[in-house]
């Protein structure tokens, strides 16, 4: 997939609207997880509409209530009603619910169940996002050593393989689904994360 302005502008839409955009180095961790997205997806030829989305969905991932639905306004108006609807369909939903904080895996679980429906251009954004998340804990763990597991927003390393192997066959429900190949590779990094943390089953 070639470079474009709408990719550009979209870099630029992650980079500004970040949380906490306003400090010094504000948003360059966003932006890192936007272009390793942008990577991963066009590694699989996905089109632009779905790079644009996997960037932006960076930011909108971050965000709810009032302010996501002023960044979902944004979102329309600078890139269109199709971003808008992959994102619509790739996003979690908030964490909190009635004011009550929710179980990490009851959140996961209500993901996985919005999945069914979902467009194959959401399905991508989601296998990238895991990818990329599953690729740089197995990087952490590599450089660090298995204490310094990290994988947000799992609390544990178990919970993190739960999901990874979760989403996978979630996924792979999907039949028509095209880039089918991209579990492939979440499926290696997770087995390879799984060794590297020394956990059975």
């Amino acid at each position: 997939m070639a470079y474009s302005d709408r990719i550009a502008h979209a870099f630029a839409f992650a980079v500004k609207y970040a949380p906490g955009a306003r400090g010094r180095g504000a948003g360059l961790q966003e932006l890192a997880k936007a272009a390793n997205l942008a990577v991963i997806l066009s590694r699989y030829e996905c089109d632009e509409p779905t790079i644009v989305a996997g960037i932006v969905h960076v930011v909108l991932s971050d965000s709810e209530g009032e302010e996501r639905a002023e960044l979902e306004r944004k979102v329309k108006e600078k890139f269109g009603p199709v971003v808008l609807a992959i994102l619509e369909d790739v996003l979690a939903p908030p964490p909190a619910d009635l004011n009550r904080e929710r179980a990490w895996e009851a959140c996961r679980r209500e993901y996985l169940s919005r999945l069914a429906t979902a467009e194959p251009r959401a399905l991508d954004i989601c296998a990238a996002t895991e990818i990329h998340h599953c690729g740089s804990a197995l990087a952490d763990v590599r450089r660090l050593g298995a204490e310094y597991f990290s994988s947000a927003p799992a609390t544990g390393p178990r919970q993190a393989l739960w999901w990874f192997r979760a989403l996978a066959d979630a996924l792979s429900a999907h039949d028509a689904w095209p880039r089918r190949e991209m579990l492939v590779e979440l499926g290696q990094l997770t087995r390879e994360l799984e060794t590297e943390l020394a956990l059975g089953g």
